[in-house]
């Protein structure tokens, strides 16, 4: 199933996104990745190099083992390379990819909502990490707006709708 392609942001969009750059920015919010998501075929964040490269390294060395030392020992060689491949690479891979998609998402609100879309990462309060937003299942403006109001810059046409309101108050303290 395709989805629809993705509509081009609102003017309150990019100014909720301009609130979520400065959030990040400032390090009030962070990012968090579920890996096992986004280091697969189709994600906008896989590198195959990243996956393939190490591998093919360490089984060059391995059968090197083989060739120079003997066959049992490489098979050992081969089978601890390819255990620890699969325990530690992953951790060793986490923090570049999580690099890879702050510096694509951070600047370009086009990127973000592509990268929303896909999901498989979360944007945390820095004060408080028990509330997020995760993307691709809730609403990432809703999540800017709550926590962080004072980062969102204020909207030209917006602002003299805010300034008749406040004002509003003022003149019935004053009649009364």
């Amino acid at each position: 199933m395709k989805k629809p392609p993705i509509k081009p942001p609102s003017r309150e969009d990019i100014l909720l996104f301009q609130g979520f750059q400065r959030a990040i920015v400032e390090q009030r919010a962070f990012v968090k990745i579920d890996f096992k998501r986004l280091n697969k075929v189709g994600s906008p964040f896989f590198n195959p190099w990243e996956n393939f490269l190490p591998l093919f390294v360490l089984l060059i060395l391995a059968i090197a083992t083989m060739y120079i030392v003997n066959l049992t020992m490489g098979t050992l060689v081969m089978t601890l390379f390819m255990l620890g491949y699969a325990l530690f690479m992953p951790m060793f891979l986490e923090p570049f990819m999580t690099n890879r998609l702050i510096h694509a998402v951070v600047p370009k609100i086009e990127k973000f909502l592509i990268a929303w879309r896909y999901g498989g990462w979360t944007i945390y309060l820095t004060a408080d990490p028990r509330y997020n937003c995760v993307a691709g299942k809730e609403r990432w403006q809703e999540f800017i707006q709550s926590y962080f109001p004072d980062l969102i810059p204020v909207d030209e046409l917006i602002q003299p709708e805010v300034n008749s309101k406040e004002k509003e108050p003022e003149e019935e303290k004053n009649e009364q």
